[in-house]
């Protein structure tokens, strides 16, 4: 058991001049803990911090959501963009990619600030928890992968990225019509139609927290052509990007 599992939460102290120093070093060690938790993609630690810190940015003795005056969303953003870099860093301490770790950064810092309600903010960092802290996207350390789960995890790492068969193949070390025939055995489905369904799940997320225009979410998300985005998100989804958003917005 390592020492952030030992470690109990201090007891925390307000007096009559707010916060006291004990109540301080109280909170910094709860998100050392959810950092911890990110880092190993121990969802016990983060169920940890969760329960532990029930008031979080919520505390009015910390006074956290009135640091822009009359303004709480203003200051939720502000405080969720420093926890987005925050959880980014502790990511990619354990192994989630460099181009990984700056699209979902640059993703939530893009819905963090079309972000209009406390509650859309809520839902935003939630998010940003259980996925910077998702173990499937990170690079595996297993030297046994099957070509196909190398596959996969090469286009969870690069999966905005115009990249070939070849050019994915050659990464791979395998001949590209061998890796399509194997992928297409095992998954049932081809490379690209795979690649497609992971760009269709990160534009969900814009499209329901972003004001960015369809064309913007699928060049975000690897589509060069908006048109074919639609279609196929309509392939998926049976709707279309734009009725989606009015679906899930009503």
């Amino acid at each position: 058991m390592n020492e952030h599992r030992q470690a109990e939460t201090p007891n925390l102290h307000i007096n009559r001049n707010g916060p006291t120093p004990e109540y301080i070093e109280a909170g910094h060690k709860l998100r050392e803990k959810l950092l911890y938790g990110i880092q190993l993609c121990d969802r016990n630690l983060i169920a940890e911090y969760e329960r532990d810190s029930s008031q979080k940015f919520r505390d009015e003795q910390l006074n956290l959501l009135n640091r822009v005056p009359n303004n709480k969303v203003r200051s939720y953003k502000n405080i969720l963009l420093s926890h987005n870099t925050l959880y980014s860093y502790a990511a990619e301490k354990g192994g989630l990619s460099p181009w990984q770790s700056h699209f979902i950064s640059e993703k939530y810092a893009i819905m963090i600030e079309h972000a209009e309600t406390i509650s859309e903010l809520d839902k935003i960092h939630s998010y940003m928890v259980s996925e910077y802290s998702d173990p499937a996207i990170r690079k595996s350390k297993s030297d046994n992968l099957t070509i196909v789960e190398k596959a996969e995890n090469y286009i969870e790492m690069n999966f905005a990225e115009d990249i070939s068969m070849e050019e994915m193949a050659g990464k791979l070390h395998v001949h590209p019509s061998h890796l399509m025939r194997a992928f297409k055995k095992e998954k049932g489905i081809t490379i690209s139609h795979y690649r497609n369904m992971r760009r269709i799940k990160e534009a969900k997320e814009l499209i329901l927290f972003s004001n960015l225009s369809m064309t913007e979410i699928a060049i975000m998300v690897g589509f060069s052509n908006p048109q074919y985005f639609s279609k196929f998100f309509k392939e998926v989804e049976g709707i279309t990007p734009v009725e989606y958003k009015k679906k899930c917005k009503k």
